[in-house]
């Protein structure tokens, strides 16, 4: 049942709202329910937490309020800010979709058969022929006007996606995008939203500086490398003025030692005098590697001799050839998309905003450059930068240390106190959600069994499987060497859920609580509760299982 509002409750539509929310998937075996009448609400400014252990359908929940689940939903509503954001086809629709696949299937084999009578009455094969082409475009057009809500819907849930509400997901690695910088992953969710400002650099002054990038390149390398550079212009001078094409190792060190003297360039050259001496050797294979490792230090200028030193000078020549044909389009290509200072500076402050260190460099790496806690502060900076009115959070500290998680929490703490952003936090520590939470919720079995202020859930649990959530986490009145009790059992397959109270399922009960799902109640102002008999009492009994 929907729960009313308690007397102390503002008269303000929250800004999230789940209502009687109901989902399957749809599996080989047939349907499977996921989400079973899940109500809860977010209001404004307000960090909801909502905690169960795995395949409770927290996650399920959230991808669901977003749009993005592949589940099929069954009935209920999700509003945000007042509007729908469940999408429920009409039967009229169902139909027109039905009608064109039917149609479409009957164009494809009407098609062959028309090829084939094509063979032997042409006149009546054509005629075939066009009658199932008419019938493929009808099925098209059918398909499109069935499908044309559904599109409108979908537009509309991506301006809500990542503008109004923005979602961290479980794991930053696999959420981050392994082929692209921290800042061309911001400034295309900017980018989508129009949330970037003007560039610095016109479309013209992007061309220009593109074209230029190889040269600039070059004059870069010819600063850092000068002498190398001088001497593989050389070499292949040499080459050319005496018209060799076959292996320069064929040559003797006399001819290269004077041809630099001719020119009077050896006081530059002078460090490689020794290594083009080794030309000279017996062994070809030895006197290569041994000039090539006297030369200055550089792995490219190495590689570049060797292939000089071995094979024809016309061949070298056409490989250089060839690999410019590719490389220059390559630089100028990376040039041209390269990210406008403007935008460039926006993504650098907003990492600022996430306490990144030295965002300047963080920008430029890669997801594999970072630790989780750098790709965890990525990944709210990303969901940040559009500014939404409600940020969920799925796990956001997962696999972090202590002290990186207590940064993560402490910045969406700040993110709220300074942006006023609404928090749907998702997650199984009871710390956490103590230390962060205004409200929590807390799911079992793809079903909403306890909802209450943080104090009162705290201070007054009634479900028993939230008190054995509580007593299986550790406190500062824990005795030493003690055992945490811990929850018996584990919970059920989604197929093989009852229409009853699931708790009772998981403790093997029997009874009436099996076949009729407990009613939610409010026992007090606010706080919320599966009112299963066996579950929820005042003696012992209904938690004596659990030995709390």
């Amino acid at each position: 049942m929907v729960e009313s509002t308690s007397e102390d409750k503002i008269d303000k539509a929250p800004l999230l709202e789940i209502s009687n929310l109901r989902v399957h998937f749809d599996t080989m075996d047939g349907p499977v329910e996921a989400l079973h009448d899940v109500n809860l609400t977010v209001e404004e400014g307000q960090i909801m937490g909502i905690v169960g252990e795995s395949g409770c359908g927290k996650s399920v929940t959230s991808l669901t309020a977003i749009g993005l689940a592949t589940c099929e939903v069954d009935e209920g509503s999700i509003t945000f800010c007042g509007d729908e954001m469940v999408f429920t086809t009409s039967e009229r629709n169902k139909n027109l979709e039905i009608i064109s696949t039917r149609v479409s299937v009957t164009s494809v084999f009407l098609s062959i058969i028309s090829f084939i009578w094509l063979l032997i009455e042409p006149v009546q094969g054509a005629v075939l022929l066009f009658i199932s082409i008419s019938l493929l475009i009808g099925g098209v057009l059918t398909s499109f006007l069935s499908k044309t809500p559904a599109l409108a819907h979908e537009r509309f849930m991506r301006t809500i996606r990542g503008n109004e509400i923005s979602m961290i997901f479980q794991e930053p690695m696999t959420a981050l995008n392994p082929l692209y910088s921290v800042e061309k992953q911001i400034s295309e969710v900017m980018s989508e939203h129009d949330r970037l400002a003007p560039r610095d650099i016109s479309k013209f002054g992007r061309i220009s500086r593109a074209l230029f990038y190889p040269f600039s390149i070059l004059i870069q390398l010819f600063k850092e490398r000068k002498q190398q550079l001088l001497f593989t212009s050389f070499l292949f001078a040499m080459v050319l003025a005496q018209g060799f094409s076959g292996p320069l190792s064929d040559w003797d060190e006399k001819s290269l030692v004077s041809g630099f003297k001719a020119i009077n360039l050896s006081w530059i050259f002078f460090p490689l005098v020794p290594a083009l001496a080794t030309l000279g050797l017996d062994d070809g294979q030895n006197r290569a590697s041994h000039a090539i490792s006297l030369m200055p230090s550089s792995f490219s200028l190495s590689l570049v001799l060797y292939l000089a030193l071995w094979m024809p000078f016309s061949v070298f020549m056409s490989i250089t050839a060839v690999f410019a044909m590719f490389a220059i389009p390559s630089m100028i290509a990376s040039d041209y998309l390269k990210l406008d200072p403007n935008h460039r500076d926006q993504v650098v402050e907003i990492l600022k905003q996430v306490q990144i260190p030295n965002p300047e460099s963080v920008v430029s790496m890669f997801p594999h450059e970072l630790s989780g806690g750098m790709r965890q502060r990525v990944m709210i900076a990303m969901m940040m930068s559009c500014e939404p009115k409600l940020l969920i959070a799925d796990e956001p500290t997962t696999a972090l240390d202590v002290t990186i998680q207590a940064q993560i929490l402490s910045l969406m703490r700040n993110l709220r106190k300074e942006k006023g952003t609404s928090i749907m936090l998702i997650t199984h520590d009871l710390g956490v959600i103590a230390e962060m939470c205004d409200f929590v919720t807390v799911m079992y079995a793809g079903r909403v069994v306890e909802k209450a202020p943080i104090g009162e859930l705290f201070d007054n649990p009634r479900h028993a499987y939230t008190r054995g959530l509580l007593a299986s986490s550790p406190s500062l009145d824990s005795e030493r060497k003690s055992v945490l009790p811990a929850i018996p059992g584990q919970v059920a397959q989604p197929s093989d859920f009852v229409s009853g109270c699931r708790f009772c399922q998981r403790m093997g009960r029997t009874g009436d609580t099996l076949s009729t799902r407990p009613e939610m109640e409010e026992i007090s102002p606010g706080h919320w509760v599966e009112n299963c008999p066996e579950c929820v009492g005042g003696s012992d009994e209904a938690w004596s299982v659990l030995n709390v």
